[in-house]
């Protein structure tokens, strides 16, 4: 028999996932000539058949070049939020929305890295909000220890969300003559592997926005892309791009140390603490998702064994 805490890691290009949207690559870098990708092991070559991306602000049914795939097998293609999306099997679950790409308030820009860590792993340091004060004291001005004070989630099967109420930038001074820089932010994690997070500073009512979504592209390889939303009215886009950029480079420097790039599925074969709860929430989303996927694939199967005829069965 199994022993109940022995560790269920998902591999970068487990099978399950075909049955979900990825991306593979963003809006602005597809084009007319022939744009090379690779998802879950599986090579693509995508083309855009005219010139026009797809912006995706204020508008849901901007006129738009759609792009297909020219080579490789795929279910399916779509492009919204900056990125070109693909299926490899009809998926169990839509892409989810997200307000402020359809909000022309709010402009943004899509930066992108690769990584030997799996995507799984990447989603898992996203929700982590305990480690601003040793990992990213630089960038968030944090040196005070970070814990679950302020911190409160929900479940709801299909996504989870964590709402983190802090402190950073402990050395600014506020308009309010105080210092430090309060955070409302509002994480939400969708299967297989989107994160979006909204925050709002209270202070100064800024408001600003980020969304970390992964590209699984073979056994040891993720593309990781952050979408950096922030209002109009704010010039600063290109310093939040920098921003953004200089945070997934201090978070890959320590996920690029693990013994194992894998995420580890069975919540019982770690460590967990009070602050890990949006993480524990996570793991069992995305195994009930993973669940849906192989119950889809096994359907399929039988479904396809059923309609060959039987002379061919024989033979």
């Amino acid at each position: 028999m199994a022993d109940r805490f022995e560790p269920v890691l998902l591999d970068n290009d487990d099978t399950r996932l075909r049955r979900a949207w990825h991306p593979v690559g963003r809006s602005v870098d597809v084009g007319a000539e022939p744009f090379p990708a690779r998802l879950l092991g599986t090579p693509l070559t995508l083309v855009r058949d005219g010139v026009v991306a797809r912006a995706g602000h204020g508008r849901e049914d901007e006129p738009h070049s759609p792009v297909r795939v020219v080579e490789g097998e795929a279910w399916g293609v779509q492009e919204i939020y900056g990125l070109v999306w693909v299926a490899l099997e009809p998926p169990v679950a839509e892409l989810p929305r997200i307000p402020e790409w359809f909000d022309p308030a709010y402009h943004s820009a899509v930066l992108t890295r690769t990584t030997t860590v799996g995507a799984g792993v990447l989603i898992d340091n996203f929700l982590d909000v305990t480690h601003f004060s040793y990992l990213h004291r630089q960038s968030f001005g944090r040196a005070k220890a970070v814990t679950d004070e302020g911190y409160s989630i929900i479940a709801k099967g299909d996504f989870v969300q964590l709402q983190h109420d802090t402190v950073l930038q402990e050395g600014r001074r506020q308009n309010n003559g105080e210092f430090g820089q309060r955070r409302i932010a509002t994480y939400t994690y969708w299967p297989v592997y989107i994160t979006h997070l909204q925050m709002y500073f209270p202070v100064d009512g800024d408001e600003a926005a980020a969304t970390l979504v992964c590209q699984p592209e073979s056994s040891d390889l993720t593309r990781a892309y952050v979408l950096v939303l922030i209002p109009r009215t704010d010039p600063g886009l290109d310093d939040q791009v920098r921003f953004s950029r200089q945070v997934l480079d201090e978070d890959l420097v320590i996920v690029e140390r693990m013994a194992d790039p894998r995420l580890c599925l069975s919540v019982r074969s770690e460590l967990h603490t009070r602050a890990d709860r949006a993480a524990v929430e996570m793991r069992r989303t995305l195994s009930d998702f993973l669940d849906a996927c192989t119950v889809a694939q096994s359907t399929d199967a039988a479904s396809a064994g059923a309609s060959v005829p039987a002379a061919e069965v024989l033979a």
